[in-house]
Formats: C-alpha cells, structure tokens, sequence
C-alpha cells in the first residue's frame, strides 16, 4: 500500500519505513512535486497541526495520506513549551536557544522531581477515501539541569528519560530510536493500519 509522508525529510522515512516494513510504500511529499508545499501550523494542539499538514497534501493528491507533530510538554511550565516546542524562542529558533531558554525557566526547579516533562508524538492518517486517523506515542522523563550528551538536536542534552538517568544526546542512535515517541506512535499506527485495513 502506497502512503505518502507529508515531509522532505530522508531520515525520517528511513525511519518509518523500518517500523511499518515492506507492506508499505512509502513516498515523501518532494518525491511528487509538492516540496514546497508549506502549511501554517497553527492549531491549538499537536492532533490540529498534524490534521493540517495531512489535510494540505490529501486536497492536492487524494492519495493515504500521514503527518505528525511533535511537542515537549514540560508540567512546571504548564505544559509549555508545547505546540510551540520547534520556535519556542520564536522564528528564528535554534537547539541552543531553544534549550537555554527552557533550562532558564526552570533554574529555581531544583528537585528533580518538579521537572517532569514529556515528548508526545501524535500523526494524522487520512485515507483515500477521506477517512481520518490518529496515533499517538508519548516518552516520559525530566528536564535535566545541565546539557549532557554528544547528539545535539533538538532537546536531545536536556531531556533524560525516566528510569534511565541518561538524557536523549547520551544514548546511541539505535538506542534512541528503539524507545523514542515517535518510534511509539508509529508502532500504534502500524497496529492502526493492519486494524483498519486500508
């Protein structure tokens, strides 16, 4: 069955791919013209975003269709950064400035147990015939109090993950992507498509 991924993104099909296997063809949205198709995340929730992002390349293609979208929610913080998680320090947002910033918010935190956080993953399947879906996948752990660990993307230094005392940038490629949220949300949607049987 023939998917298309509303990204450009080759690792993160790669990824994919892996998960759902050789029953599904997966084809990222540059693959058919629609590389610069960009669409205005502005939803309230990680579920909006997502339906957004599917909804843009299932009008211009009425082929199956997924998208996601990632946040890190941080309780202190009310739940924040959120939906905002990629432009926290806004449009011109890096990992650095993204990370200080969160580590700055949370400097008069000192238990460790006051920085609970989480990673959720949710990705939006639409069908051919206009159907919709949703998966998720969510990652416990903290914000840690320094920045620890070599892989620098994203929130990677500063997020440790519950009952491993390491955070994202300390474990292996493998390792990360063998527990991670979005490996957790497409092992729902591989469930998902084999229950909908698309």
């Amino acid at each position: 069955m023939k998917i298309i991924l509303s990204s450009s993104n080759k690792d993160k099909i790669k990824e994919i791919q892996s998960i759902l296997g050789s029953d599904y063809e997966l084809v990222l949205k540059s693959d058919i013209g629609y590389k610069d198709l960009e669409v205005d995340e502005n939803g309230d929730t990680l579920r909006e975003n997502a339906y957004l992002k599917a909804k843009a390349l299932y009008d211009l293609t009425n082929e199956n269709i997924i998208a996601d979208d990632t946040g890190l929610f941080v309780e202190a913080l009310n739940g924040n950064p959120g939906v905002h998680t990629a432009r926290y320090t806004g449009e011109n947002a890096t990992y650095d400035s993204n990370n200080e910033k969160l580590l700055e918010a949370l400097k008069n935190y000192k238990n460790k147990e006051d920085r609970k956080a989480y990673f959720m993953t949710t990705i939006c399947l639409i069908t051919k015939e206009g159907k919709e879906y949703y998966a998720e996948g969510k990652l416990d752990g903290y914000i840690a109090f320094e920045k620890r660990g070599d892989n620098k993307f994203g929130y990677n230094p500063i997020f440790e993950v519950e009952d491993y005392n390491k955070t994202l940038a300390e474990f292996t490629d493998e390792e990360r992507v063998s527990i991670n949220h979005r490996k957790r949300a497409l092992d729902n949607l591989k469930e998902l498509l084999e229950s909908v049987n698309i």
